[in-house]
């Protein structure tokens, strides 16, 4: 008898620890986010190992999403596979160990769980957190930056130390005013949209203002037509997806008239877009291997049209560019599957914020960020799992 009192005594401090771990990440998470964003990986993805290490402590492991492991697993093979093809093999190989790392992060971070009384806590709390940091972010920009300098950024510019937190927060944004709603806070609700849209306006990030543009587009037509806006998303997907690398030859081909129609990173963007498509299309089915897009071989004759690119090694800047170049179309045709997994299993009431939240994430995938960015799969995670522990209907 005292030895089961002693038992549920343990598991109780041990289920108060990784609530309070929960509590105390998710809490700090948008301020520190914000101003660091690539803090969100080591916060998130600690986590999620603390917390596997207190289940562990009952015996116990984190219940697996199954599919979703399963297309991460397919996707670590097919870069395993590209190894032997790979331009870079040691970029490759240092990569492919860092995928492996984000998804194992990612699928520990998934199942954590809170009680629901403390979720309400939660939210109603990181929605102050998110206000302090969103005032810290504008008095830091009025002032010129000074925060960043002292964090130690580029000093050339500066601003954009600002931008991976924001299209972050903008991720976060989403099941953070689901649950407002959920508790009858719709005021704070609508304020943190507004404060958020705010911040990314007076941001630096063009990513972040399309990300949160596309992402209340599509929450305007999935609160009249979820499931027509979800079907449209998942198709619109898939068809971009699979067809990206002729629209980029011929967009990339348009961009001598549209000189001083864009910026001049559109231009720049254009002109990286211009010729990794061209090597997509070399090898459209094995890829130039995990991490090579920075090391893709630029032709004399196409370095001779353009103006910003060097072909020095830079990144894609899209995503979906990147999967096609360095895995070909099994990479390709596996992000798509989880993509249109996540969006089968949406239902419910709070149907439209996740699929704005998707509508984010998708906008902003074609438009930043590395697939290897722990933080991106970090913010990405952190959302998924707020919308998880939403009330049910």
């Amino acid at each position: 008898m005292q030895q089961n009192q002693l038992g549920g005594q343990r598991r109780n401090l041990l289920e108060t620890g990784r609530e309070g771990l929960f509590l105390a990440v998710f809490l700090v998470l948008p301020p520190i986010g914000l101003i660091a964003g690539p803090s969100y990986a080591p916060l998130l993805f600690g986590l999620a190992g603390l917390s596997v290490l207190l289940l562990a402590a009952e015996r116990r492991l984190p219940p697996i999403d199954r599919p979703v492991g399963l297309i991460a697993l397919l996707f670590l093979a097919v870069c395993a596979a590209g190894l032997s093809g790979s331009i870079l093999p040691a970029l490759s190989r240092a990569r492919l160990g860092q995928m492996a790392g984000i998804s194992v992060g990612c699928l520990l971070l998934l199942p954590l769980s809170l009680s629901p009384d403390r979720m309400r806590r939660l939210i109603r709390l990181m929605f102050w957190t998110t206000v302090i940091g969103l005032v810290i972010f504008g008095l830091d920009t009025l002032a010129d930056y000074p925060l960043q300098h002292v964090l130690g950024g580029p000093a050339g510019n500066i601003g954009t130390k600002y931008n991976r937190g924001l299209i972050s927060l903008v991720l976060l944004m989403w099941p953070m005013i689901a649950h407002l709603r959920a508790s009858g806070a719709r005021h704070k609700a609508w304020l943190l949209a507004v404060l958020v849209t705010l911040a990314c306006l007076a941001g630096l990030s063009a990513t972040g203002v399309a990300a949160l543009a596309a992402g209340m587009v599509v929450w305007l037509i999935a609160s009249r037509a979820p499931r027509l806006a979800g079907i449209g998303l998942g198709a619109g997907t898939a068809a971009i997806a699979l067809s990206l690398p002729l629209w980029m030859r011929f967009a990339s081909g348009q961009r001598m008239h549209l000189t001083g129609l864009i910026k001049w990173t559109g231009i720049h963007r254009l002109e990286i877009w211009d010729y990794m498509s061209a090597r997509i299309l070399e090898r459209p089915l094995a890829g130039w291997g995990l991490g090579a897009a920075v090391g893709v071989p630029v032709r004399p004759e196409e370095l001779a049209t353009y103006i910003y690119a060097d072909g020095a090694g830079i990144y894609p800047h899209n995503q979906w560019i990147e999967l096609w170049v360095e895995t070909g179309l099994p990479g390709v045709a596996l992000a798509l599957a989880l993509v249109l997994l996540v969006l089968s299993r949406l239902r419910g009431r709070w149907r439209p914020y996740a699929l704005a939240a998707i509508a984010s994430a998708l906008t902003a995938s074609m438009l930043n960020f590395e697939i290897t960015t722990d933080s991106w799969w970090a913010a990405l995670a952190g959302s998924a799992l707020l919308f998880r522990r939403l009330p049910e209907d």
